[in-house]
């Protein structure tokens, strides 16, 4: 049975469509509640995840429905590697900085990809490594 993080419950995982954060993605869980729960700490205050655990369906309908969103047909959501982070106060372009300084600090070793989104302000933090290990970093809308 999959444990609640410090600040993420198993529940906020679970995909919009209904379907729970899978419980045999012990490994998965482990690595993405510990990267979200992690940059909770390093922002200092409240995040919302905004999205987390994707079925295969569901990514594909939000990549159907908002392309605004820039959606990854092989998103590392249905992986549940991913997690869209907003702040509960402040915005997107506030907590980007703070993620990427501690990153640099090696405070978030976790991390393999961050994305920032100011127009939908949210933060994309994956715990995808890789395979040279260099952090995939890019600017959405």
């Amino acid at each position: 049975m999959l444990q609640d993080g410090r600040w993420f419950k198993v529940s906020e995982a679970a995909c919009h469509d209904g379907t729970p954060f899978p419980e045999d993605w012990e490994e998965q869980w482990r690595l993405s509640c510990g990267l979200a729960d992690a940059c909770r700490d390093e922002y200092g205050d409240a995040l919302i995840a905004v999205s987390w655990y994707r079925t295969e369906a569901w990514n594909a309908k939000l990549a159907k429905d908002s392309a605004a969103h820039q959606v990854a047909s092989g998103s590392y959501h249905m992986k549940g590697l991913a997690i869209d982070l907003r702040p509960v106060r402040g915005n997107a372009s506030l907590l980007y900085p703070v993620l990427r300084h501690a990153y640099d600090a090696g405070r978030l070793p976790m991390l393999g990809g961050i994305g920032l989104y100011p127009a939908s302000n949210w933060v994309h933090v994956d715990a995808f490594k890789a395979p040279d290990g260099h952090l995939r970093i890019w600017l959405g809308s």
